[in-house]
């Protein structure tokens, strides 16, 4: 088992992305991220039953996160709360910053974005789970807090979108 000096330095920017990528203030996911990271601490068995840590990091992140959001919406008053307001998962695509000032990539980023720009909250993070951080769909249905063939049916709906508003563009991809 590493020591967790070195879990938190594997694992700290993958986390701070995904929380900055769920729409969260850089400064609260830093917050979060630590929060985490004492608690783990303090209760000295807790990743001994974790089978996954990278997982077990990832869901404790988006649920403090969202106990955070929810603390902040309480102390909103009735009349500034907009129902239809929900969390936003953006994906940020980072081509290769190795050689930005290729125009083949820099297009390719800009297309990608706005392919991505066209799916739902929802669906822009099913495609970052399944494709950037390759969880499989039963543990992306436990992230996402739906069935797994909720998830699927997710997962299908976000392709055919893609693939309705896209299909030259992804030939071009493929080749």
């Amino acid at each position: 088992m590493k020591n967790l000096a070195n879990i938190y330095t594997e694992y700290v920017d993958l986390l701070f992305i995904y929380g900055t990528n769920l729409g969260f203030d850089r400064e609260i996911v830093k917050d979060s991220i630590h929060d985490i990271f004492v608690k783990i601490a303090l209760e000295n068995n807790i990743l001994s039953r974790v089978d996954n840590i990278k997982f077990y990091l990832l869901k404790s992140l988006k649920n403090r996160l969202f106990d955070i959001h929810r603390s902040v919406r309480k102390e909103l008053s009735l009349d500034k709360i907009n129902p239809e307001d929900d969390m936003q998962f953006i994906i940020d695509v980072n081509v290769e910053n190795l050689i930005i000032e290729e125009e083949d990539k820099t297009q390719i980023k800009e297309r990608i974005q706005n392919m991505l720009n066209i799916l739902t909250d929802r669906q822009r993070e099913i495609i970052y789970l399944r494709y950037v951080q390759e969880y499989d769909y039963e543990q992306i249905s436990q992230l996402l807090e739906i069935s797994v063939h909720g998830c699927r049916k997710l997962m299908s709906r976000a392709i055919l979108t893609l693939r309705e508003k896209f299909i030259c563009l992804m030939s071009f991809l493929i080749i």
